[in-house]
Protein backbone atom coordinates (compact mmCIF):
# COMPACT_ATOMS: atom_id res chain seq x y z
CA UNK A 1 0.00 0.00 0.00
CA UNK A 2 1.24 2.96 -0.77
CA UNK A 3 0.89 7.31 0.05
CA UNK A 4 -0.74 7.25 -3.23
CA UNK A 5 -3.31 5.21 -2.01
CA UNK A 6 -3.94 6.60 1.09
CA UNK A 7 -4.52 10.10 0.05
CA UNK A 8 -7.72 9.51 -1.28
CA UNK A 9 -8.97 8.39 1.74
CA UNK A 10 -7.80 11.33 3.47
CA UNK A 11 -9.51 13.92 0.98
CA UNK A 12 -12.66 12.09 0.71
CA UNK A 13 -12.96 11.92 4.35
CA UNK A 14 -12.35 15.68 4.80
CA UNK A 15 -14.51 16.69 2.34
CA UNK A 16 -17.23 14.55 3.29
CA UNK A 17 -17.46 16.26 6.71
CA UNK A 18 -16.94 19.39 5.60
CA UNK A 19 -19.67 19.36 3.23
CA UNK A 20 -22.02 16.99 5.82
CA UNK A 21 -21.23 18.96 8.91
CA UNK A 22 -19.74 21.97 8.04
CA UNK A 23 -16.63 21.77 9.39
CA UNK A 24 -13.26 20.55 8.20
CA UNK A 25 -11.19 17.87 10.65
CA UNK A 26 -7.67 17.80 11.21
CA UNK A 27 -5.81 14.50 10.65
CA UNK A 28 -2.38 13.28 12.21
CA UNK A 29 0.52 11.15 10.87
CA UNK A 30 -0.54 7.75 9.38
CA UNK A 31 0.61 4.50 11.70
CA UNK A 32 1.06 1.15 10.98
CA UNK A 33 -1.58 -0.63 13.51
CA UNK A 34 0.59 -2.99 16.14
CA UNK A 35 -2.22 -4.76 18.52
CA UNK A 36 -5.68 -5.49 17.34
CA UNK A 37 -6.93 -6.35 20.68
CA UNK A 38 -6.52 -3.04 22.53
CA UNK A 39 -8.42 -0.26 20.86
CA UNK A 40 -10.62 2.97 22.18
CA UNK A 41 -13.80 2.40 19.49
CA UNK A 42 -16.85 1.50 20.09
CA UNK A 43 -18.20 1.77 16.50
CA UNK A 44 -16.33 0.50 13.29
CA UNK A 45 -17.90 0.65 10.02
CA UNK A 46 -16.24 -2.06 7.71
CA UNK A 47 -15.99 -2.07 3.65
CA UNK A 48 -14.45 -5.10 1.77
CA UNK A 49 -12.73 -4.56 -1.26
CA UNK A 50 -12.24 -7.13 -3.96
CA UNK A 51 -10.86 -7.30 -7.50
CA UNK A 52 -7.61 -5.14 -8.81
CA UNK A 53 -7.73 -4.40 -4.97
CA UNK A 54 -8.43 -6.25 -1.93
CA UNK A 55 -8.53 -5.63 1.55
CA UNK A 56 -10.33 -3.69 3.99
CA UNK A 57 -11.45 0.14 4.90
CA UNK A 58 -12.98 0.86 8.47
CA UNK A 59 -14.01 3.53 10.03
CA UNK A 60 -13.71 3.75 13.75
CA UNK A 61 -15.23 6.02 16.33
CA UNK A 62 -16.57 6.56 19.90
CA UNK A 63 -20.32 6.36 20.11
CA UNK A 64 -20.33 10.40 21.90
CA UNK A 65 -18.84 11.38 18.76
CA UNK A 66 -21.61 9.62 16.06
CA UNK A 67 -24.33 10.51 18.72
CA UNK A 68 -23.13 14.25 18.29
CA UNK A 69 -22.73 13.80 14.70
CA UNK A 70 -26.36 12.76 14.33
CA UNK A 71 -27.53 15.36 16.52
CA UNK A 72 -25.60 17.92 13.65
CA UNK A 73 -27.23 15.59 11.10
CA UNK A 74 -30.69 16.76 12.52
CA UNK A 75 -31.68 12.93 12.93
CA UNK A 76 -33.93 12.26 15.82
CA UNK A 77 -34.71 9.36 17.51
CA UNK A 78 -37.62 8.59 19.87
CA UNK A 79 -35.89 5.49 21.60
CA UNK A 80 -32.11 4.17 22.60
CA UNK A 81 -32.81 1.72 19.91
CA UNK A 82 -34.16 3.74 17.26
CA UNK A 83 -30.77 5.83 17.62
CA UNK A 84 -28.67 2.94 17.95
CA UNK A 85 -30.04 2.12 14.21
CA UNK A 86 -29.74 5.56 12.99
CA UNK A 87 -26.08 5.34 14.17
CA UNK A 88 -25.15 2.16 12.93
CA UNK A 89 -26.63 3.75 9.13
CA UNK A 90 -25.13 6.80 9.54
CA UNK A 91 -21.53 5.60 10.07
CA UNK A 92 -21.93 2.50 7.50
CA UNK A 93 -23.00 5.63 5.21
CA UNK A 94 -20.19 7.50 6.26
CA UNK A 95 -17.86 4.16 5.21
CA UNK A 96 -19.47 3.92 1.86
CA UNK A 97 -18.92 7.51 0.82
CA UNK A 98 -15.19 7.97 1.83
CA UNK A 99 -14.76 4.49 0.44
CA UNK A 100 -16.32 4.79 -2.59
CA UNK A 101 -15.44 8.01 -3.79
CA UNK A 102 -11.78 7.13 -2.71
CA UNK A 103 -11.40 4.00 -5.14
CA UNK A 104 -12.73 6.09 -8.12
CA UNK A 105 -9.78 8.68 -7.54
CA UNK A 106 -7.02 4.80 -7.19
CA UNK A 107 -6.82 4.30 -11.33
CA UNK A 108 -5.13 1.58 -13.31
CA UNK A 109 -5.60 -1.32 -11.18
CA UNK A 110 -8.66 -2.91 -13.17
CA UNK A 111 -12.55 -3.53 -11.84
CA UNK A 112 -12.76 -2.82 -8.34
CA UNK A 113 -16.12 -4.05 -6.04
CA UNK A 114 -16.92 -3.31 -2.56
CA UNK A 115 -18.56 -5.46 -0.07
CA UNK A 116 -22.15 -3.20 1.52
CA UNK A 117 -20.70 -1.65 4.47
CA UNK A 118 -21.69 -3.24 7.95
CA UNK A 119 -20.91 -1.65 11.10
CA UNK A 120 -19.79 -3.16 14.41
CA UNK A 121 -20.83 -1.80 17.99
CA UNK A 122 -19.71 -2.32 21.53
CA UNK A 123 -16.49 -2.01 23.21
CA UNK A 124 -13.40 -4.11 22.71
CA UNK A 125 -14.89 -5.56 19.17
CA UNK A 126 -12.67 -7.19 16.44
CA UNK A 127 -12.39 -7.24 13.13
CA UNK A 128 -11.10 -9.73 10.67
CA UNK A 129 -8.01 -8.51 9.01
CA UNK A 130 -6.74 -9.84 5.88
CA UNK A 131 -3.53 -11.62 7.46
CA UNK A 132 -1.23 -10.09 4.06
CA UNK A 133 -0.22 -6.00 4.67
CA UNK A 134 0.37 -3.79 6.90
CA UNK A 135 -2.99 -2.17 8.50
CA UNK A 136 -2.65 1.80 8.23
CA UNK A 137 -4.25 4.12 10.63
CA UNK A 138 -5.27 7.81 9.96
CA UNK A 139 -6.08 9.62 13.48
CA UNK A 140 -8.60 12.64 12.55
CA UNK A 141 -9.87 15.18 15.08
CA UNK A 142 -12.87 16.87 15.19
CA UNK A 143 -14.57 19.59 17.16
CA UNK A 144 -16.85 17.08 18.52
CA UNK A 145 -13.96 14.11 19.12
CA UNK A 146 -11.62 12.42 17.28
CA UNK A 147 -11.79 8.91 14.93
CA UNK A 148 -10.17 6.87 12.98
CA UNK A 149 -9.26 5.47 9.24
CA UNK A 150 -7.66 2.35 9.43
CA UNK A 151 -6.96 0.67 5.59
CA UNK A 152 -5.79 -2.76 4.41
CA UNK A 153 -5.17 -2.32 0.61
CA UNK A 154 -3.37 -5.32 -1.36
CA UNK A 155 -3.27 -4.95 -5.42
Amino acid sequence: MTANMIKPFVLYTINMFRDMFNFTPSYGKAYIVKDLELHKWEISAVVGIMGGLEGIFVIRLKRTLAFKLLNESKMVGSNSSEITNMITGMVGEFANIICGNALNLIKDLGKIDVTVPFTIQGTNHTIVWPAKGDIIAIPFNTPHGEFELQININA
